[in-house]
């Protein structure tokens, strides 16, 4: 398999990328054909989606403010494999990064919390800063988007459609992130919470807020975040109700398309929904039919859980857009909580092998560091930067794959003795070809199992294949196994584990299943089975 086969270039999309160039052969020949049809029709190169929600420009930065910081989110970027920007317009839904006609400005009231509550200290600077940047007249957002162009970027405002921090920790009334609109408009809110987009008022409001962003700000592109939070209806109403949604998308696609056609730049349109096509009609998001419509350019399933997730279904987003005939891209957008640079690589090589080919970071600033104090990137972040651009650049570095559903708390239990139970693991590196090319060094698959006596003899399976018994290594409820002769597949894999005894009573239960890859470029001159416990 060569490095163009491991960057997940389909026959389709060859064949799209084909006439796509002569389209742009015909469009030379072809006096008046619609330059905006020939530029959507043209192939974009794989992007690399920078996610950031702001925050750290406006008030989680230490010392006296200073404007320079400001131009941060940008500059911190610069020289990594990062193309586009995608900066949050707004601290949650409702306090705008920018003069806003509709949000409300940023700190927008003083609340008894932000004095009282050690919790809420830190929203007395969100407050301090509003109040400068408003008789400054600072447009913070316009500073970042100027800098991003200034430096080469792409710069996509993002407009969280329900976000709903407002409803944590304290009531709305009292928390300092309520926006004027929901203070004013309990009325029309889902049993006192999140707003109901089901009233027309809601909807005008959030299109407001899209419509200045778009005509200000979306130099680039434009994206409406519906997984952060997804629920825009009642409960079991939003299939019912998804037609409103899809009258927001359209209109949102019409402002782009009128920005496009003033300078001839295309401008396109990303949306996040939750990870499952099943949870996406639930909550009223007709994926389908906007991709029918050529309504949006790229589609980003994200992570229901905090928790860095290995095995979003991409595959059934990319069927979907293939039966729709739709030139739309699907980019895993998982979050980055309790992720190593290990596991980082190792979900981004799935989603490639997989089928995406744009890479799309979340949360990536506050993954593996303290809370606010986690900015700028350290070594690792500045690597991983590098790392995760692509299948080549990942290709030969360290990883760390996870079973697929895996969470903490979660767990697979052995009800039976001598029966088998299983897990699948997917792995998107190509072992087999790492070993032919000689630069594997270690693959070892490792299990936690609570529960099992020391007696119990632990029989495991990859594939159906039986891994040498002797070659188990047990250290209390760890359980490892290195891999010589026995290669996981590139793609899904199930591991398959049998207890030879339970004790009566006693729940044994598989919590954990992984598996750490480690590579040598240079080349593996050692015996493989004698540096196996070496590894990421």
């Amino acid at each position: 398999m060569d490095v163009y086969r491991r960057g997940c270039l389909t026959g389709r999309v060859c064949r799209q990328w084909v006439g796509a160039w002569l389209l742009v052969a015909l469009a030379a020949s072809t006096p008046g054909l619609d330059r905006h049809a020939l530029a959507a029709a043209e192939p974009p190169r794989p992007r690399f989606f920078y996610n950031d929600d702001g925050d750290r420009t406006v008030f989680l930065l230490k010392g006296p403010f200073q404007r320079r910081q400001l131009n941060y989110p940008v500059d911190v970027l610069v020289g990594t494999g990062v193309t586009t920007l995608v900066f949050c317009a707004n601290m949650g839904s409702d306090q705008a990064y920018y003069p806003s006609r509709v949000a409300s400005s940023l700190g927008w009231r003083e609340v008894e919390n932000t004095r009282r509550n050690a919790r809420y200290t830190y929203f007395n600077r969100l407050r301090e800063i509003g109040e400068m940047l408003r008789k400054e007249k600072i447009d913070l957002l316009g500073i970042v988007m100027r800098r991003a162009q200034q430096q080469g970027l792409e710069f996509v405002p993002s407009l969280r459609m329900n976000d709903t921090h407002f409803l944590n920790k304290v009531p709305p009334r009292e928390h300092p992130l309520t926006g004027e609109f929901w203070m004013k408009n309990q009325d029309l809110t889902i049993n006192g919470g999140a707003l109901d987009f089901s009233h027309q008022k809601v909807r005008d409001y959030r299109l407001g807020q899209i419509r200045e962003l778009i005509e200000g700000y979306a130099t680039d592109g434009f994206e409406m975040d519906f997984s952060r939070q997804p629920t825009l209806f009642p409960v079991g109403t939003g299939k019912d109700n998804s037609g409103l949604v899809t009258q927001m998308v359209r209109q949102a696609r019409r402002w782009l398309d009128a920005r496009s056609q003033d300078d001839g730049h295309r401008r396109f349109l990303i949306v996040r929904v939750p990870h499952t096509l099943d949870l996406c009609q639930h909550y009223g998001f007709d994926l389908g039919g906007w991709m029918k419509e050529n309504l949006i350019d790229y589609v980003v399933p994200a992570s229901p859980d905090r928790y860095f997730q290995f095995d979003i279904p991409l595959g059934a987003f990319l069927e979907l857009a293939r039966r729709t005939d739709s030139m739309c891209r699907v980019i895993a957008g998982p979050d980055s909580y309790r992720a190593t640079p290990s596991m980082y690589r190792a979900g981004m090589s799935n989603y490639y092998a997989m089928g995406q080919r744009d890479t799309y970071l979340f949360n990536f600033f506050a993954a593996r560091a303290e809370p606010r104090n986690y900015y700028p990137f350290d070594d690792a972040d500045y690597a991983l930067l590098r790392d995760l651009k692509s299948p080549l650049t990942l290709w030969g570095r360290p990883k760390h794959f996870l079973s697929a559903g895996w969470f903490p708390g979660r767990g697979l239990k052995l009800a039976a003795a001598g029966q088998p139970y299983h897990v699948d693991l997917y792995v998107g590196d190509d072992l087999p070809l790492a070993r032919r090319e000689n630069i594997l060094k270690t693959a070892r698959l490792k299990m936690a199992v609570q529960g099992l006596s020391a007696e119990a003899v632990l029989e495991v399976r990859l594939n159906d294949q039986l891994l040498p018994p002797a070659s188990v290594l047990r250290d209390g409820d760890q359980f490892q196994i290195p891999l010589v002769d026995i290669l996981p597949v590139q793609g899904p894999n199930r591991v398959s584990v049998t207890a030879s005894q339970l004790d009566a009573g006693a729940p044994v239960t598989v919590t954990r299943v992984e598996m750490l890859v480690d590579y040598d470029l240079l080349g593996v001159t050692s015996n493989p089975s004698a540096d196996s416990q070496s590894g990421p």
